[in-house]
């Protein structure tokens, strides 16, 4: 069977390109730049809202849970 990985790749950007072209509010179809952009990095920004919550809320609760159980193997 042909591999069909070449031709997931463009498919995929041309899916995520057209369901993220009013992502930020606006029409991003007529700025390229800013449409690739979109498709390789999807997080606006990098604040407490849009990214990574584990700087900001500290380690989930299975972590914690986690924490406890090795400290009372020791």
């Amino acid at each position: 069977m042909k591999d069909l990985s070449r031709a997931l790749r463009p498919h995929h950007a041309a899916r995520l390109k057209l369901a993220r072209r009013f992502y930020t509010g606006i029409d991003n179809r007529a700025d390229p730049r800013r449409l690739g952009i979109l498709l390789h990095t999807a997080t606006l920004c990098s604040c407490w809202m849009c990214g990574n919550a584990r700087p900001y809320l500290g380690p989930t609760i299975a972590e914690r849970l986690h924490a406890v159980k090795l400290a009372e193997e020791s």
